[in-house]
């Protein structure tokens, strides 16, 4: 299966929007009817900014006050999710872990870089996960998005700007192609030990990533896509 990058980031279909407590950029899109909204512990302080109202707050609240979330809650009518100090995954993972069992399968990450490089890397983790799954994520950055793709392709508009690259999440990724690009690669064998794909360019055509089997990591500049 080949995703539509500039389809899924219009949102084509029902997101679950994640604010974490890291560095927030701006809206790459605000959200519509029927997303879903979880401030993740100190992401609520995004929401605030944005004036967005949170559908749930969640989190162990260490890096966020719990009054305050408790009364962002109240005044937003959403649901409060209290999480224990000591668990196995980030808060921005819980959050995750609930927008799947509520029937979302792409999730936009905002928040979720800057800080704690620790909590970045294991963010990517987390999006490489979801691919792996059958499920969509994009973790925005600074005017750029992270993304996966597992057996399978990715599609860009000849719109896009700016660099790309492309990394093996799994040990070994085979049969990588990249078309449409500066540089393009034909049945390629990137390897999470080496960054063979680290920075491509966009060249004002429709370009293609796609792997035949593994998972990769494809990080791509946004441009001016932020809202705000």
């Amino acid at each position: 299966m080949t995703i539509d990058i500039g389809a899924s980031l219009a949102g084509s279909e029902p997101v679950c929007h994640i604010f974490g407590a890291g560095s927030f950029y701006g809206l790459v899109r605000r959200p519509a009817e029927g997303d879903l909204i979880i401030a993740a512990d100190g992401g609520m302080r995004a929401l605030e900014q944005l004036s967005l109202r949170p559908d749930i707050v969640l989190g162990d609240f260490d890096s966020g006050d719990a009054d305050r979330a408790k009364g962002l809650a109240e005044a937003s009518g959403a649901e409060l999710v209290r999480l224990n100090v000591i668990k196995d995954v980030s808060d921005s993972a819980a959050a995750m872990e609930l927008g799947r069992e509520r029937g979302y399968r792409t999730f936009f990450l905002y928040g979720c870089t800057g800080g704690r490089l620790d909590h970045t890397l294991g963010n990517l983790q987390d999006v490489a996960a979801l691919s792996m799954e059958g499920m969509k994520a994009f973790l925005f950055d600074d005017h750029a998005a992270v993304t996966a793709v597992t057996d399978g392709g990715l599609s860009f508009p000849e719109y896009m700007k700016g660099y790309l690259s492309v990394f093996s999440h799994t040990d070994i990724s085979l049969g990588v192609c990249e078309t449409g690009l500066k540089y393009e690669l034909k049945d390629a064998e990137l390897k999470s030990s080496f960054p063979l794909g680290l920075s491509n360019e966009f060249i004002g055509r429709k370009a293609e990533i796609s792997v035949r089997k593994g998972t990769l990591l494809v990080y791509f500049q946004l441009g001016e896509a932020y809202e705000g």
